[in-house]
């Protein structure tokens, strides 16, 4: 009987919501952002739905969303990397020079993959082999590129660098755009979900002690995590880059923070582990975009847009964030 009592309580509406409160929360802020926009942005003359204002919203989510869906590995292991926003800045600069050197895009697409996968093995395996955390790593990525950059663009003679003689207006294209998420949404997942590259990633960062006693390589794994991170962030750099085609020395500022709002929004776990989900990039990123373009459109301020994402993000971690007798993780 008691066996039977607890199944029962086990599969209660209420105890599932307690094991999925990141989830409902993420889900339901989204839900809760397209109805209350859906009704009030008509009112300024002009939906959120709209050709226009729906083509804008896909390309403000586009560039996010593929950075956020390659996060998820390295968030699942309890990491982060602040150096994201400047390597789109340097991938999207590399892309336009050379190919205004060579005609083609290949060439920039091909040095920035190389300069990302090395970026990223040396941020995954820097934290185990130097004792640091990786974060630092990645700060030191970030003032570096922030001084390449600085260099680059000092040499060019101008703060921004135009793309010509190469078409990318299909990096504008709506339908590209959902192509290309859903491809690197349903290969990620694969990753993520069903081999050992997601499962002992998300192991690292429930416990890295124990996986590590479980014979998980923690340098191999966190490499990979920060390399599949690093392919995914060249492709955003491409949509970044295609949107206007051309570069600056401001390109990616502040993508790492909206990288780590969206996820967060989405309900990822700041410590990571098994709770970390690829649906969190989604979800986060999409209502992040809405709370972009919409709040515009009912004549909110950029200054004071900022302060609600701040107000949500706050509430999010304190709600969700939060591990059991203690304050926020690690």
């Amino acid at each position: 009987m008691n066996e039977a009592v607890i199944e029962k309580s086990s599969r209660s509406p209420l105890t599932w919501l307690k094991k999925h409160s990141a989830q409902a929360a993420a889900y339901s802020g989204l839900l809760v952002c397209i109805i209350f926009f859906s009704i009030v942005t008509p009112m300024t003359g002009e939906s959120i739905w709209s050709i226009n204002k729906l083509s804008t919203l896909m390309q403000n989510v586009i560039v996010l969303a593929l950075m956020s869906v390659g996060a998820v590995f390295v968030y699942a292991l309890g990491s982060m990397d602040i150096s994201i926003g400047k390597q789109v800045g340097l991938y999207a600069t590399l892309v336009v020079v050379l190919g205004n050197a060579t005609g083609s895009l290949l060439g920039g697409i091909v040095l920035s993959l190389v300069i990302s996968v090395v970026i990223g093995a040396v941020n995954g395996a820097a934290g185990e082999v130097l004792h640091i955390h990786p974060i630092i790593s990645s700060l030191v990525f970030m003032m570096v590129l922030t001084g390449v950059s600085s260099i680059t663009y000092n040499s060019l003679g101008s703060r921004n660098v135009a793309l010509s003689g190469v078409d990318v207006s299909i990096f504008r294209q709506t339908w590209f755009m959902l192509l290309a998420l859903v491809v690197e949404v349903l290969v990620v997942s694969y990753l993520f979900y069903y081999t050992k590259l997601g499962k002992n990633a998300k192991a690292i960062g429930a416990n890295a002690v124990s996986a590590q006693q479980s014979g998980i390589n923690l340098i191999r794994y966190k490499m990979l995590a920060y390399i599949i991170m690093g392919v995914c962030v060249v492709l955003a750099s491409l949509f970044q880059m295609g949107y206007t085609a051309s570069a600056s020395d401001s390109t990616g500022t502040g993508f790492e923070m909206n990288v780590m709002v969206a996820l967060i929004l989405g309900g990822m776990p700041l410590s990571g582990g098994m709770r970390s989900r690829i649906s969190c990039a989604i979800v986060g990123s999409f209502t992040y975009a809405l709370l972009d373009v919409g709040l515009p459109m009912l004549g909110v301020l950029p200054n004071q847009v900022f302060v609600i994402k701040a107000v949500m993000f706050l509430v999010v971690v304190v709600l969700t964030c939060r591990k059991r007798g203690g304050t926020l993780p690690r």
